[in-house]
């Protein structure tokens, strides 16, 4: 009798841990949106996204994990263009979190459309595979996960943080009054961004260059790292909880939890990097199919800066040699 009760009471406390854990689960990361239908393609990388295979084994038995960041304009995140697009390398090897904008009117090559077009808009065409397909294919990368949020939901997660800091000049604060309110906002260094002001922030666009736009955007994520990052341990559940309810994702939960070991490191870093940049030559160019405007540089020297940004010197050692560019000065008119 007394074998059957401690069975009985083990079953019981078996039940309540497993309960406890699923209800953690469904806690934590019930919100989740998962987009399966890129994870299937994943199984199918070399055809559905042209992930780079490389001669050389040394970049991709690298300890980094390279994810995209698309800003979708639009009032969901599963369609629309993508107005912010952003690289987050989670580099183990380094011991950083490094992000690199590119520039939304960069001229590419759009694979399926078989087009050259703003990347901007391969989004728009064919989701999140196909703009990580048209990344991977022009910038020689081998990107297999996306996390898409759209402008209102990013708004959603600066105000759940507090609100965000940045360095503001005078010029910029009638341009956040197009879209947002400017009361209490002054010139000034780290000053504070609720969301709606820290979204007409990151898209202020006729003030100065693409490259000045893209780094107000890394400023916005950078300050949203630093604030994630110091946080108390009883406010992470909530903010797990509601972050994720506004994003959707090819990460699963599992993938998404194993990065808090180097979000959590003390020494960790935070650097940045955008393309073109100002050591790239960019050139403004008509594109002769729909008469608009577009940002042209040579692919294969911002591959080259990209891939030595990401993996540092496991690339530089390599000894890669990159294939011609899908898009050099050849296409401005």
């Amino acid at each position: 009798m007394r074998i059957k009760t401690i069975l009985l009471y083990t079953g019981v406390i078996v039940i309540l841990l497993v309960g406890g854990l699923f209800g953690a689960y469904k806690y934590f990361f019930g919100t989740l949106t998962q987009d399966t239908s890129f994870q299937e393609a994943v199984h199918n990388a070399s055809e559905s996204l042209s992930v780079t295979t490389y001669e050389e084994q040394s970049l991709e038995d690298a300890n980094i994990k390279n994810i995209a960041i698309f800003g979708i304009d639009s009032k969901t995140s599963d369609n629309g263009r993508s107005d912010a697009t952003m690289i987050l390398s989670i580099d183990y090897e380094h011991n950083k979190i490094k992000l690199c904008s590119i520039a939304r009117d960069t001229l590419v090559y759009i694979p399926e459309k078989d087009v050259y077009e703003k990347f901007t808009h391969a989004y728009a065409y064919g989701g999140a595979t196909l703009a990580v397909k048209t990344l991977n294919t022009n910038f020689n990368l081998n990107i297999t996960d996306y996390v898409a949020v759209n402008f209102s939901e990013m708004a959603g997660i600066v105000d759940m943080l507090g609100g965000v800091e940045v360095d503001l000049s005078a010029a910029e604060i009638p341009y956040i009054g197009e879209n947002a309110s400017t009361s209490g906002l002054y010139a000034g260094e780290n000053v504070t961004l609720n969301g709606e002001q820290a979204v007409s922030y990151s898209r202020i666009r006729h003030l100065d260059s693409d490259n000045v736009r893209a780094s107000r955007q890394r400023e916005v994520m950078n300050s949203i790292f630093e604030k994630a990052r110091n946080m108390s341990a009883t406010q992470y559940p909530g903010l797990i909880r509601e972050g994720l309810s506004m994003c959707t994702t090819s990460l699963d939960y599992s993938e998404i939890f194993g990065f808090s070991k180097i979000l959590l490191s003390d020494n960790l870093t935070l650097e940045q990097e955008a393309l073109p940049g100002d050591d790239i030559d960019a050139w403004g160019g008509i594109m002769s199919s729909s008469g608009a405007w577009c940002y042209v540089y040579d692919l294969r020297e911002a591959s080259n800066k990209l891939l030595t940004f990401i993996y540092e010197d496991i690339y530089t050692n390599s000894g890669m040699d990159l294939p011609e560019a899908t898009v050099d000065k050849s296409f401005v008119n």
